[in-house]
């Protein structure tokens, strides 16, 4: 999906800009400022930045879910219930 029609940026470039972002420093910005700076691209005119910060959003939020469903399942005694992946 495109995400800035300006810079032709696809949803994929932004999720992938802010997984090598926190890669590098965990603790860093995640504003859309970073995010074009690690795409090597500028804003023009900025209508995405809000679409932007939505999907940074979304992928913090998924990962957080993740790790915490991992937390909860592996100290759960019902994780033996759970199926084994292969």
């Amino acid at each position: 999906m495109i995400v800035c029609h300006c810079n032709v940026i696809l949803r994929a470039e932004v999720e992938d800009a802010a997984r090598q972002i926190l890669a590098a420093d965990p603790g860093a910005s995640l504003e859309p400022q970073s995010i074009y700076r690690a795409i090597q691209k500028r804003g023009r005119c900025c209508s995405c930045f809000p679409s932007v910060a939505r999907i940074v959003s979304e992928l913090l939020t998924q990962a957080m879910n993740e790790v915490d469903g991992a937390a909860i399942l592996s100290a759960s005694p019902l994780k033996s219930l759970v199926p084994k992946d292969g």
